[in-house]
């Protein structure tokens, strides 16, 4: 009898703790990664500026357009690829963080009973 109230209490409230914090957080949290690279890219164009990289700005056929638009549309490139990198980069870091965090509490918390 004792068993089963320690497993319902006990068991299962781990079992549902590590599932939120290893597989739904993690995954709610790449989605939402890909979501605001959504909306930054109706912003910075990085896909139109890729698609469109020889192509003159607002059908200027001229020698003039071409010679704007291509480095108009590598600077665009540079600019969307790094701030999505720094993006990644601050999801990425935030992540580890976050997988890594229970691991170290338990650690930390086994050495210093100790």
């Amino acid at each position: 009898m004792v068993l089963k109230i320690l497993k319902v209490l006990i068991i299962d409230d781990l079992k549902e703790f590590l599932d939120f914090w290893f597989l739904h957080f993690p995954q709610n949290w790449i989605r939402s990664y890909f979501d605001q690279i959504y909306k930054f890219d109706q912003v910075l164009k990085l896909k139109a500026n890729l698609r469109n990289i020889t192509k003159p700005l607002y059908g200027d056929y001229t020698l003039i357009g071409y010679a704007i638009a291509f480095p108009y549309r590598v600077l665009r490139i540079i600019f969307a690829s790094i701030f999505y990198f720094f993006l990644g980069l601050f999801y990425s870091f935030f992540l580890l963080i976050w997988l890594i965090l229970p691991i170290f509490l338990l650690v930390y918390g086994i050495l210093l009973s100790k």
